[in-house]
């Protein structure tokens, strides 16, 4: 069953209670975590110890950042204190980060927070997303495609950007 339905199925009181005589296996990592690791491939602005920038694989407009913390944690409140200490100067450094970078005029942050606001991947992130005066864009209701090589060119930009 697909993790949305399971959670809707769950908050319904739908789903089957656990066996206790059964053993609960570890959660699997999330697509982020594996990204963190190295598993996967990301363009990166920045890597610190708790925190790291990359860009969006499916932006809504070119320079589509996350700020995702290397604590798993479902919501931005399941972090570790450490982690939220921090949150404000890494948001506020990627947010100059992106507007260099990119020479937009503003950003949205969004934070979808759960499934129930549209959170896709179960690890809290922040997305930063590049606005230009005019551009009559929505969050998410576009989609930029970046041509051969230009994530990593914007990737770079960024990073120079964050430094």
């Amino acid at each position: 069953m697909p993790l949305y339905r399971r959670h809707k199925a769950a908050r319904c009181g739908l789903s089957r209670p656990r066996d206790p005589a059964t053993p609960q296996r570890a959660p699997m990592p999330t697509l982020f975590t594996k990204i963190i690791a190295g598993q996967i491939p990301a363009a990166f602005v920045f890597q610190d110890e708790l925190w790291v920038g990359f860009l969006d694989i499916h932006p809504s407009s070119a320079g589509h950042a996350l700020l995702v913390p290397v604590a798993e944690g479902g919501s931005v409140a399941d972090l570790p204190a450490a982690t939220l200490a921090t949150l404000g100067d890494r948001l506020a450094r990627l947010i100059r980060a992106v507007k260099t970078g990119t020479g937009c005029d503003d950003v949205h942050v969004v934070v979808n927070d759960g499934p129930a606001a549209s959170q896709e991947v179960p690890h809290a992130h922040l997305h930063i997303i590049p606005r230009w005066t005019g551009d009559d864009r929505r969050p998410f209701a576009q989609k930029h495609v970046y041509a051969e090589g230009e994530l990593a060119v914007m990737a770079a930009r960024l990073a120079a950007a964050w430094k």
